[in-house]
């Protein structure tokens, strides 16, 4: 009888290594898994701060003067960005959230490149048309 104790002793030993182990494994996914979702909500935290800055930034008010004359440069200029807008008068100082202020210094970017680029055209035309005596 001592024999028959002594297997299912040995037997009941081996069986809770086998279970210790697959809870062990078990515990261990479970750490991994929950590890992966706190390090996605640290990052969604942290992105979502990061929208926060950029939004409070970008709606921070500044001060523009845009140029004025007589002739071409005498209206208001109208400023729309993503269904946002607003009208700001020439030759006057006049306060406005840093996106409309962004919008005005990237057209006016544009505006140079755009010249620049017709004047380098218009040269290549005139040193082509000379080529060819036209």
């Amino acid at each position: 009888m001592e024999d028959k104790d002594k297997k299912t002793l040995a037997a009941l030993q081996s069986e809770m290594e086998k279970m210790r182990a697959a809870y062990e494994a078990e515990l261990t996914v479970l750490k991994a898994e929950n590890a992966q979702k706190e390090e996605r909500a640290l990052r969604e935290k942290s992105f979502q701060d990061f929208l926060k800055a950029q939004q409070s930034y970008l709606n921070e008010y500044v001060e523009v003067r845009l140029f004025k004359d007589n002739d071409k440069y005498k209206d208001d200029v109208y400023v729309a960005v993503n269904g946002k807008n607003c009208v700001i008068r020439r030759g006057v100082w006049t306060r406005i959230r840093r996106k409309f202020a962004m919008l005005l210094d990237q057209s006016e970017i544009q505006d140079l490149r755009t010249a620049e680029l017709m004047e380098k055209e218009a040269s290549r035309f005139a040193d082509e048309s000379r080529r060819h005596s036209v």
